[in-house]
């Protein structure tokens, strides 16, 4: 291990963490909201509404997430769907993140005592405040741990924007590499980099579980 060099690499790999962070914060939230919504349909005593989000789920935690950057970049411009790298990453890793996300949502509300929904009702409470003043607040503390599982692997996951040019940290790691021929020393810092960013949000996770430890 050149020192030297891992210490040459950092500040260059560096300069692409913010654009691998921001791939990351646009991605998840439109995957969490999309998730949401693709959860609620699921939940759906309307057939057709619970089918689409059914095949939804299906479609898009069946087809490789590389397979849907490819799709994003590649093949929506030839119908006219003109998207910049960075966006059409963003679609891919939103409609990825949004399937994963949908079943952990879901999951957390029907993990929710059924005697709650009865209560609420009892109150005369309509279901869409129902779930948002009583279901939600209790599920978050179920959906936690695999949400934060999820959004550590759509981290990790942002590294495979760079096949669709996207100049992140993975990106410039290969220009440093190809340009000197060293790859042990920037491969090693680009990966203790993705350890910090994971460990942030699993420190974070760790956090919130006590906050809501405590509130109970």
């Amino acid at each position: 291990m050149d020192w030297e060099v891992v210490l040459e690499s950092f500040p260059l790999i560096w300069k692409g963490a913010s654009k691998t962070l921001s791939l990351f914060a646009w991605s998840l939230a439109f995957g969490t909201l999309a998730g949401l919504a693709v959860a609620l349909m699921k939940l759906s005593t309307a057939k057709s509404v619970s089918w689409f989000a059914t095949l939804f789920s299906w479609l898009f935690r069946g087809i490789p997430l590389l397979i849907l950057l490819f799709y994003a970049f590649f093949a929506l411009p030839e119908v006219g769907w003109l998207l910049s790298p960075f966006w059409a990453a963003v679609l891919g890793l939103s409609l990825w993140t949004a399937a994963y996300q949908a079943e952990v949502i879901r999951s957390g509300i029907i993990a929710v005592d059924l005697g709650q929904t009865e209560a609420s009702d009892a109150l005369g409470m309509t279901r869409s405040h129902s779930m948002k003043r009583i279901i939600l607040p209790q599920g978050i503390r179920i959906m936690l741990p695999p949400f934060t599982s999820n959004a550590t692997t759509l981290l990790k996951q942002t590294s495979l924007a760079t096949l669709v040019t996207v100049p992140e940290m993975t990106l410039l790691t290969q220009r440093i590499f190809s340009n000197n021929f060293k790859f042990i020393e920037p491969i090693f810092v680009l990966a203790m980099i993705y350890l910090a960013m994971t460990t942030v949000l699993v420190v974070g996770q760790q956090i919130a579980e006590r906050a809501f430890r405590l509130k109970t």
